[in-house]
């Protein structure tokens, strides 16, 4: 069986003191995080810092402590194993890369998980907003 490994990050930023996510929609169709293939010799945050650029245009910080696995068979012989970081946008501009996304857009949280394709990206988010109210109680003002 062949293995795959990508990595990407639940992004999340603060407007109008409501929390919200950054979700993308690839050209085949499903919505979901920004993520991809690690290349030789790249480190996992690495590969999601260059993706989540690639993607969406965004630079962003990972914040501390949030590290997240997903395992799923894209095809009957290949095992992914993606990994998942919490970050928040420091620069760049918005831009999708055409030849992969069609479409992004930052969502409110609970409105983000109704639009998620699949139901291991909606956990992950769920785990992704535990894990920043279990860590900073000042968040829970902003859900």
């Amino acid at each position: 069986m062949k293995r795959e490994k990508s990595c990407g990050a639940v992004i999340v930023k603060t407007e109008n003191e409501k929390l919200y996510t950054l979700v993308i929609r690839q050209n085949q169709g499903h919505w979901c995080f920004p993520k991809g293939h690690m290349k030789d010799g790249e480190e996992e945050e690495d590969t999601a810092r260059r993706e989540i650029r690639e993607e969406t245009g965004l630079d962003v910080d990972f914040i501390d402590g949030f590290r997240e696995k997903t395992k799923y068979y894209p095809t009957e012989d290949v095992k992914k194993e993606v990994v998942y970081f919490l970050a928040s946008p420091t620069g760049g501009c918005e831009k999708v890369q055409e030849d992969e996304v069609s479409e992004m857009k930052w969502a409110k949280l609970v409105d983000a998980i109704a639009l998620l394709t699949y139901d291991n990206d909606a956990s992950l988010l769920r785990k992704a907003i535990r894990w920043l109210k279990d860590n900073d109680p000042a968040m829970e003002e902003l859900f």
